[in-house]
């Protein structure tokens, strides 16, 4: 059996999607896979989303199965179950590891600064001329996916690829009631969850890791489409970040006014960042004029 996993702390949509997806394909290869995960979900795959038919498999994984790990390459987040020598393939758009990976797995590890790993996934479809197989629900888990890792299409990581992928989805779903409007229904689902349970959603979607000097190792994100709500929380933010260490910065991309906050009550981390970004924190806030990714943050850190 084929097992394709990603990350044990959280699972996002596009692990999600991509997780569904990529073992659905292999099945129509004629290859046995199934899509599981031990991680937890947070608030990019929403209750529609959930509502679907198309789920993570019930499977246990067995002493013979093999990994196919997606959307993660750092060997120190897979899933808790993933042995790193029944690793088979890799497929990331996070870029860091594509060497050590090259090395051990040649053709077999794909990891590409991509916006995302569903736009790699909808293209090893049409590489294996499968396409036209894509269920409307699959096409509407990956276009998702595409739209939360770039941002509606607008995060600087976002490629021509991402667009041609997403423009294809949306295609093969083709009834304009889930595709008109859609990116902002989608954020509006998202940010309602994330209201409804403001700690629970920092938790989900914190990256704990040291990469450089410039940024802390605390990295939490929310995308949301509108940030007025959330700003009003400044003290469960602070104590839920606080609770998980004393160096941290969240980021909440606004998507109705295109602009990202940065968070940080950590005078240090406050200076590196200013240095970083050549502008100034206001009351802990540091307001970005375009919206930003994490990974794209970091990305900058680590090329400075």
């Amino acid at each position: 059996m084929i097992i394709v996993t990603s990350g044990k702390k959280y699972i996002d949509i596009d692990a999600y999607a991509g997780c569904i997806a990529y073992a659905q394909l292999l099945n129509l290869k004629g290859i046995e896979a199934k899509a599981i995960s031990t991680a937890k979900i947070n608030e990019s795959i929403t209750p529609s989303l959930l509502d679907l038919p198309l789920k993570l498999d019930n499977y246990e994984p067995k002493e013979n199965d093999k990994y196919v790990v997606i959307d993660v390459s750092n060997k120190d987040y897979f899933d808790t179950f993933v042995e790193e020598d029944r690793v088979i393939e890799i497929i990331d758009h996070h870029v860091g590891y594509e060497e050590y990976w090259n090395n051990k797995l040649k053709d077999k590890s794909k990891i590409e600064f991509i916006g995302a790993v569903a736009t790699i996934v909808l293209e090893f479809y049409e590489k294996e001329g499968l396409i036209d197989k894509i269920s409307k629900d699959t096409a509407l888990l990956l276009m998702s996916a595409i739209l939360d890792n770039t941002l509606n299409l607008k995060a600087k990581v976002t490629t021509e690829r991402d667009i041609i992928a997403y423009n294809k989805l949306e295609k093969i779903i083709g009834d304009e009631k889930y595709t008109k409007n859609y990116p902002e229904k989608y954020f509006k689902e998202c940010q309602l969850k994330i209201n409804n349970d403001l700690v629970l959603a920092i938790q989900n979607d914190t990256k704990i890791e040291h990469i450089d000097y410039v940024l802390p190792p605390i990295f939490s994100q929310l995308v949301i489409w509108n940030k007025d709500s959330i700003l009003q929380k400044k003290d469960t933010i602070y104590k839920t970040l606080n609770n998980i260490g004393e160096q941290w910065v969240l980021n909440i991309i606004c998507l109705e006014d295109g602009k990202s906050y940065l968070i940080s009550n950590n005078l240090e981390n406050k200076k590196s960042i200013e240095k970083l970004f050549n502008k100034k924190f206001e009351k802990d806030i540091m307001i970005l004029n375009n919206v930003w990714l994490r990974k794209e943050i970091m990305k900058l850190a680590l090329d400075k």
